[in-house]
């Protein structure tokens, strides 16, 4: 395992002398969800959607349904059946639910806090073809093309369109909670896509890609992204040591060592008596990508207190940080809601 691991960092620490390019580090943080009332609505229903030709309210339902954060349900969808059962009894259309008035009294029946639903607006799709004139090489003279064979090739085209009306009704009030057109285009070329979907399923998949927007607007999610790190300590009288054990913290971090590199970072600065704000900034990345965004905050801001003038990676850091964490908050607030 010990020897594994040294070849990985033998291998890391190549990549890094030989690369020009700055390493970075993929960074995980919590999003809030866009439509912050559904915080307290977790308890939803899913009509059947007029002119639903292709299934979208059976997708919303689905992805709403199997969302997971942290391992956790985060919405609690009533069954369809009961829902037709009410319908049924009630005497009720569909299409009857786009009444805010209906929405309520039938979401209160089954015990929903919400009811979701909409209509297909439009949905359309085009298949085509098209003849191109192409030419290759038969035959080469230094370099030089002397032969070449003339052909034709079909090419295949579709072009779907689907735009859908999605409302989200709060069956206490009556109010709508969200209401919005989505849209969604394709265009496929075989000649210069490769395989093209065919009409239907290319609105299929229109359908589900609405789907996966809106059900992305409801709930808090996790977001990835890279920060750049500082690969030189800026300080003159560092010696070869130091700058060998800041080299190893930064092969570790390629590794995905995350708490192997902060031990080594937080000695270093101590030998270093914190002066130095490339140690700092990078410790403070190391503590970000584990999650730890105060610890970041203080060492973001300890590494500019610590430059003479402004570093980009330093400022962006600073603003950075200050929206994660607020973001984070909100996130937590909207997870715990009840």
């Amino acid at each position: 395992m010990k020897s594994s691991l040294k070849l990985l960092l033998r291998a890391s620490a190549v990549v890094l002398l030989m690369s020009g390019c700055t390493q970075k580090v993929r960074i995980k943080a919590l999003d809030p969800a866009q439509v912050a009332e559904m915080a307290t609505k977790k308890k939803v229903a899913i009509s059947s959607f007029k002119n639903d030709k292709y299934g979208l309210s059976g997708k919303i339902e689905s992805q709403i349904a199997k969302h997971k954060l942290d391992k956790k349900r985060y919405f609690t969808v009533v069954s369809r059946k009961d829902l037709n059962k009410i319908m049924a009894e009630q005497k009720l259309q569909s299409s009857e639910l786009m009444d805010e008035a209906t929405v309520t009294k039938v979401g209160k029946m089954i015990g929903a806090q919400a009811v979701i639903n909409g209509e297909i607006a439009s949905a359309t799709a085009q298949s085509g073809r098209y003849r191109e004139e192409r030419k290759k090489c038969l035959k080469y003279v230094k370099d030089r093309c002397v032969q070449y064979k003339y052909y034709t090739v079909v090419c295949e085209t579709t072009q779907a369109e689907v735009s859908a009306n999605i409302n989200i009704v709060d069956v206490e009030t009556g109010s709508i909670i969200y209401g919005d057109m989505l849209n969604k285009e394709y265009n496929g070329d075989s000649c210069k896509n490769g395989r093209v979907l065919s009409k239907g399923q290319a609105l299929n998949r229109l359908a589900t890609a609405i789907a996966s927007e809106f059900v992305y607007k409801l709930t808090p999610h996790y977001i990835y992204f890279n920060v750049a790190l500082l690969d030189k300590i800026e300080l003159e009288n560092v010696t070869k040591k130091q700058e060998k054990t800041f080299e190893t913290s930064l092969v570790y971090i390629k590794a995905g060592r995350m708490d192997k590199a902060e031990k080594l970072l937080q000695g270093l600065l101590d030998e270093l008596d914190g002066k130095s704000f490339v140690v700092v900034y990078v410790l403070g990345v190391v503590n970000e990508a584990q999650g730890k965004f105060d610890k970041a905050k203080k060492l973001y801001t300890m590494a500019d207190d610590l430059t003479a003038e402004p570093v980009d990676e330093i400022n962006l850091a600073i603003t950075r940080i200050d929206k994660l964490i607020s973001k984070r908050k909100e996130a937590k607030q909207q997870m715990n809601a009840k």
